[in-house]
């Protein structure tokens, strides 16, 4: 279980959604904190923009008890020195024997009275004196962006009533249009170019990541399209041509370096196994052929010489059925280097060769049953499980005593596909169950025509299928023999 954990986190796909959702998550992330940021930002210049207003307001209030002519000269002085900071000030008043409007008696820092008008008109435009009752009640900072008379303009932050008995004094502090009015306005961080910039680089980055990540991950399932034509026995081009990765190009040229080497061996290894057969069964028939003479000519009474014929007969005939056997093996060996991985329905094709087997069964006295699960596919080649059902029921057959039962059987188990055969003769020693698997290991009794490669040969097919074959004996007696196949997709 750990081993399959380790091997999933360490796949291209989940990397892949890995990196995603973390490219994703990261900028929600960094949004929720610039927002916080902002908003504590923008509380924090709220209010000392409003400490700062009034400010200005308590020292503008003791000027503001009376209105002569010569304070309100001190007012609009001391207006002016107090907006020397980058501050601007306005100054209003509202007579109490007047019917509702204010007067401006300072504003800094404006120098023309045309100024002045045009800083009462967006004023009252803003609805700004209107939201003074009657009472004059005010004191609340603002955010309210005043327009210029050339596009600038300014943003109010704080209002300060002063009532008196003669009217009712109200002193209004605003900042210019600048970085620190946008801020005060709730200019959105994204609108930062210093922001816009570090997204722009996060947003290509996360491009070139996830593309190099997606770039291997592809280009992989092409090599694996590739490797199952090739298996399959396929001629759809190559590895370097599947290749879009260049920093692939040299391992793609050498898979297909490596699947022509493994095509050319196979073809040298039938090749060598037909020539070597060939070059060894001639001379042992020309042996045998002579011993015939020798058989006929020999004296009657001569026992020794009769003697080393049939010795010399039963060893060509040995030889004979080694070379047979080396040549069984080298074809069995050569179909592994290149076995063939095609969609095939064991279900039908070994019901179809079961109805041959019935019919021998019947002649040796046995009976021949077959129970297939239908519909079934496995990923393989038709001869490789041909010659496993042959063997495994050639094998049932020699063992199975007369009026026995032989039964195959074609069923599912979870994502495999398993061929059992069984028969009802003598089982195998239990410390034997995995010996008989292997190479010249017989359980018949005499004779060379077994070379004990039947149940060699089928674990050999079944694993170059990717599956498995084990042995066990029968509760009631008799050896069942499995081999699982994975079920195609």
């Amino acid at each position: 279980m750990g081993k399959e954990l380790v091997r999933y986190f360490r796949s291209f796909a989940v990397k892949l959604i890995a990196a995603l959702v973390i490219f994703s998550i990261v900028p929600v992330l960094l949004v929720q904190r610039f927002d916080a940021a902002e908003r504590e930002q923008g509380a924090l210049l709220r209010h000392l923009a409003q400490e700062q207003g009034r400010l200005a307001g308590e020292a503008l209030f003791p000027l503001l008890d009376t209105l002569t002519p010569r304070g309100t000269q001190r007012i609009d002085s001391t207006a002016r020195r107090l907006a020397e900071g980058g501050l601007s000030i306005k100054v209003l008043f509202r007579p109490a024997v007047a019917s509702g409007s204010f007067l401006l008696v300072a504003s800094a820092p404006e120098d023309e009275t045309g100024q002045g008008r045009g800083t009462m008109e967006r004023l009252l435009s803003s609805g700004v004196l209107t939201s003074l009752d009657a009472s004059c009640v005010g004191g609340r900072p603002l955010s309210l962006r005043l327009p210029g008379d050339e596009g600038g303009g300014e943003v109010l932050t704080y209002l300060a009533p002063y009532p008196r008995p003669t009217g009712c004094w109200v002193v209004i502090t605003a900042q210019p249009s600048g970085p620190l009015a946008e801020r005060l306005l709730g200019r959105r961080y994204w609108r930062v170019p210093e922001i816009q910039a570090a997204a722009l680089i996060y947003a290509v980055m996360a491009l070139l990541v996830l593309s190099i990540f997606t770039d291997a991950w592809t280009n992989l399932r092409r090599f694996r399209a590739v490797a199952r034509a090739v298996v399959a026995g396929e001629n759809r081009g190559s590895f370097a041509d599947a290749n879009r990765v260049p920093d692939l190009a040299e391992v793609a040229r050498e898979f297909d370096i490596m699947v022509a080497t493994l095509q050319r061996s196979e073809a040298l290894i039938r090749q060598a196994a037909e020539e070597n057969a060939h070059a060894l069964k001639a001379p042992l028939a020309v042996i045998a052929q002579a011993i015939e003479p020798l058989r006929r000519d020999l004296p009657a009474d001569s026992v020794s010489l009769r003697r080393s014929v049939e010795l010399i007969s039963l060893s060509v005939d040995r030889l004979d059925a080694l070379v047979s056997t080396g040549r069984r093996i080298d074809e069995t060996i050569a179909s592994l280097v290149d076995c063939p991985r095609h969609r095939v329905g064991p279900s039908t094709l070994l019901a179809a060769l079961g109805q041959g087997f019935a019919r021998f069964a019947e002649e040796r006295g046995l009976r021949f049953e077959i129970r297939v699960s239908l519909g079934l596919m496995v990923i393989g080649g038709t001869e490789q499980i041909e010659i496993i059902a042959e063997n495994l029921i050639d094998n049932a057959f020699d063992f199975s005593p007369t009026g026995g039962v032989v039964t195959i059987e074609v069923r599912q188990a979870g994502s495999m596909a398993e061929i059992v055969v069984s028969d009802q003769g003598s089982g195998i020693p239990l410390d034997d169950l995995d010996t008989i698997f292997e190479r010249y290991v017989s359980g018949r009794d005499g004779g060379d025509e077994h070379d004990g490669l039947g149940l060699w040969i089928v674990r050999r097919n079944a694993e170059a299928m990717g599956g498995r074959a084990w042995a066990a004996n029968r509760p009631d007696g008799g050896l069942i023999v499995t081999v699982a196949l994975p079920l195609a997709e």
